[in-house]
């Protein structure tokens, strides 16, 4: 099971996204944790997809767990996913998929 421990919030976050975006099969991925690199690849591709959603979320003005403007989460996101991709030994994977996205 994938659970941020230092900023929990982010935990909450994600799981607004994974069901605003109808991502069951990341749901299973945090359920189960990331077992295989097309995991680590699969939840790194997600990431990025909700950062783009809650960026155009406060565009928007849509009210998500509370706020208008979640993109002050975007620091704790970073950190707990990066802590994780180091911890699980898949952190080239996430940097890799960091700079399709951002590039």
């Amino acid at each position: 099971m994938i659970k941020f421990k230092r900023y929990p919030h982010v935990n909450e976050l994600m799981n607004y996204y994974i069901s605003a975006l109808e991502k069951t099969d990341i749901k299973n991925i945090i359920k189960n944790g990331i077992e295989n690199e097309r995991q680590a690849e699969l939840f790194s591709r997600f990431i990025w997809e909700m950062v783009e959603a809650i960026n155009e979320d406060e565009e928007n003005n849509v009210i998500v767990l509370g706020s208008a403007d979640n993109t002050e989460m975007l620091p704790d996101i970073s950190y707990e996913v990066t802590k994780l991709m180091k911890d699980l030994g898949t952190y080239s994977i996430w940097e890799s998929v960091s700079k399709d996205e951002m590039g």
